[in-house]
């Protein structure tokens, strides 16, 4: 048995890297995995180069790229953005299409690269008509079940978009469309979670959770809420004052629907009430959307991940049990 994660997301949700990560831990447990890229837009190639340059790839310095089997090998979005004169978005979708036009190609890689036991991480593109208007990552999906291959979808959200109403519940809408199109096992993930903590598990405030970034501004019980829990100073043994315990980060942005379509509300129109409403109770009945925090250099939240990811794709239960079991040894 083969088995694999779609990783989905909104464009710099940081789905190559966590691929990347992913792909180190996994073979650190001993797992061989490999990275499937379907984003013919990448500019992964020259993130690699400079880091093999560096000496900072965490293994395998041979290797040739990020990516094992790349759709940057199957069709160049540049041809196609002068064949067709198309813009950067409508060549990526022309090139999806193609694609799904050509899955034999896809089959013919996957059947004759990769042994049974393998994983497979699909980095795709952040665009959501890739999703929702095209059938780009169902057609993927469908093809890898006809192979006989275990997936999941895995939907990546950044953790700054915690810090917005507005963008929380966007990017939760997006990730029940994931959800409800692509009709598989399915887990969602809050990244860059590293970016706002150290070594010792503290959130960490500095400007990438900075409330200047909100699109819409905060209302005064917003900016009340986070200066009490972000902005105090709160002191420990080391004299550190900019740090905060995860329990108290995580109660700043675990927040009911109805406190967010409050935050919405004092920024928009009256006219938007009956809209965010409706858009707050569509993730409340559906009831899906939940988030597992995601900090890459925190070996107990991979483990944890990989632990969900394990049972999404019941990884494992097909194994035949070890020959040399003998029932008398547990007696």
């Amino acid at each position: 048995m083969r088995y694999a994660q779609i990783v989905l997301g909104p464009a710099g949700s940081g789905k190559t890297t966590y691929c990347k990560v992913f792909q180190d831990y996994l073979f650190s447990c001993k797992r061989n995995s490999y990275i499937i890229n379907l984003d013919p837009a990448t500019e992964e190639s020259l993130v690699f180069e400079n880091e093999k340059k560096k000496g900072n790839l965490s293994r395998n310095n041979d290797k040739a790229s990020t990516f094992d089997t790349d759709i940057r090998d199957f069709v160049d979005i540049g041809t196609v953005i002068e064949a067709e004169d198309l813009g950067p978005n409508g060549a990526l979708v022309r090139s999806a299409e193609m694609l799904v036009q050509n899955l034999e190609w896809l089959s013919e890689q996957l059947e004759s690269t990769y042994a049974d036991e393998s994983y497979l991480l699909f980095d795709t593109p952040g665009q959501i008509e890739l999703f929702l208007h095209i059938p780009y990552v169902k057609s993927i999906s469908q093809l890898l079940q006809r192979l006989n291959i275990n997936c999941l979808a895995v939907y990546l959200l950044d953790v700054s978009f915690m810090n917005d109403p507005a963008k929380l519940i966007s990017g939760s809408l997006a990730g029940l469309a994931a959800m409800v199109n692509l009709e598989m096992p399915h887990i969602n993930i809050l990244s860059k979670c590293d970016l706002i903590s150290n070594k010792s598990n503290k959130v960490v405030r500095n400007n990438f959770m900075d409330v200047t970034s909100s699109t819409f501004g905060f209302s005064p019980e917003d900016l009340k809420f986070q200066k009490l829990h972000l902005y105090n100073d709160h002191s420990n043994d080391d004299g550190d004052d900019n740090m905060i315990e995860y329990e108290e980060f995580y109660e700043m942005v675990n927040r009911s629907s109805d406190d967010l379509v409050s935050s919405i509300d004092n920024h928009l129109p009256q006219m938007y009430k009956k809209l965010n409403f409706a858009f707050a109770s569509l993730l409340e009945d559906f009831d899906l959307v939940s988030f597992m925090p995601l900090n890459i250099n925190d070996e107990e939240c991979l483990e944890q991940i990989l632990v969900a990811t394990d049972v999404a794709l019941q990884y494992g239960e097909e194994a035949e049990p070890s020959a040399k079991f003998d029932l008398s040894d547990t007696i």
